[in-house]
């Protein structure tokens, strides 16, 4: 089995529409080629992704932090601060996938990039641009790029992006790892 790290909100203010989503490309990933390896709990669109999957038959993994364990949730991996919980999600990923989410997702996305641009790991990372929301983020970075700041497209570090979820489900679920 192929671990697939996914990095995602917790907040749980989101629209209804992002959930649906979410749920929607979750329910489209192959549950006998993939474990889900995430933050823990059931908030926000970790949630989403956490029972959607489950219902679908497969298997996830926790990494969960002391403060945020909810007692009715068993976490394979619980840590006393979040720099320990994000080093396990990423060691344990054979690949990485990006949903909607805030600092900390921007965080492990940048960590994730950042590692396969200076050839510490090699691992494919995928994300899903629900509803384009990561349409400025994106933008930005072809603006590093274009400016020299950044010096690698996002394909020679393994980056695939797609707002459609079939699409990038199909990636997904056919790469060769």
């Amino acid at each position: 089995m192929i671990n697939l790290t996914v990095f995602c909100s917790s907040k749980d203010n989101l629209d209804d529409e992002l959930h649906l989503e979410i749920q929607k490309f979750i329910k489209l990933l192959d549950v006998n080629k993939f474990n889900i390896v995430y933050g823990g709990g059931t908030c926000g669109l970790m949630g989403t992704v956490r029972n959607t999957f489950i219902e679908s038959n497969g298997k996830i993994i926790s990494s969960n932090v002391t403060k945020f364990v909810e007692p009715d949730i068993e976490d394979d991996y619980i840590f006393d601060n979040i720099n320990e919980r994000q080093r396990k999600l990423t060691e344990l990923g054979n690949a990485y996938l990006i949903l909607p989410g805030g600092y900390g997702t921007c965080s492990e996305m940048f960590e994730v990039m950042t590692k396969n641009d200076i050839g510490e790991c090699s691992k494919p990372i995928f994300i899903f641009n629900s509803l384009n929301i990561f349409d400025n983020l994106i933008n930005l970075l072809n603006d590093l790029k274009f400016n020299g700041l950044i010096t690698r497209d996002f394909n020679k570090i393994k980056v695939t992006i797609s707002s459609n979820p079939i699409k990038l489900a199909d990636i997904i679920n056919n790469y060769c790892f």
